[in-house]
């Protein structure tokens, strides 16, 4: 694939207007090729971020005991880096039922979850997860909403940790975003999480283009 063809899917997935249904059926065209786009143009970035700081919060020993929702898993990138530090019971949340078959070709996940997270409650029971994890979880458009933060909450266990990782740009730009980070202040004055990570870094993206990201951590009270 050429860059201008990545582009064109980012375009298609995520681009300002877009409906949900409409990125939907995007990812669910992109799915046989998407982890190869993404390796090829650097978009496992989030991945490898939140595989990093997991694998420095837990011990080797601890790991393998550690329950995990990956949401927005897609096709599973997140998944493949965890694996590699010896996380084993990582469930997947995603509405893209062909995402997620591609998961399930390398068997990346114990439980697939076709749902898209939103603020009012999903199927799965609260206090469920030691770990919550979102990689790339946030576009322009037709991604997770400021409010799922609060679903999010209430699935992992007290003393659990919930990591983001993703475009600082599309969070910056999106008004669907103007209240993220005002709410994760606010839910941490109310008592609901204590900030780890606040991070604003860059990387390189697709080509040579250089892309602000952003890292937060936050542990559930």
């Amino acid at each position: 694939m050429a860059e201008e063809d990545y582009k064109v899917w980012l375009e298609a997935v995520c681009r300002p207007g877009v409906c949900l249904e409409e990125s939907q059926k995007a990812y669910r065209d992109w799915a046989s090729t998407y982890d190869e786009d993404a390796e090829k143009y650097k978009y496992d970035i989030n991945s490898i971020k939140i595989a990093s700081i997991l694998k420095d919060y837990f011990q080797e020993g601890e790991r393998g005991n550690v329950r995990i929702l990956d949401v927005g898993a897609g096709t599973g990138l997140v998944a493949k880096q965890l694996k590699k530090y010896g996380f084993e019971h990582i469930d997947a949340l995603e509405p893209s039922e062909d995402m997620l078959n591609e998961a399930r070709k390398n068997n990346l996940y114990e439980n697939y979850f076709v749902e898209f997270i939103s603020g009012t409650p999903s199927s799965l029971p609260a206090n469920s997860y030691d770990v919550l994890t979102g990689g790339g979880i946030y576009a322009t458009e037709a991604h997770v909403p400021a409010e799922a933060i609060l679903e999010m909450i209430r699935l992992v266990k007290p003393g659990g940790v919930i990591i983001l990782v993703g475009s600082y740009t599309y969070i910056r730009t999106s008004k669907n975003y103007d209240d993220l980070e005002p709410l994760m202040g606010r839910l941490e004055v109310e008592g609901k999480w204590k900030k780890l990570i606040h991070e604003i870094w860059t990387a390189e993206s697709a080509g040579s283009t250089t892309v602000e990201r952003i890292t937060c951590c936050y542990r559930v009270i």
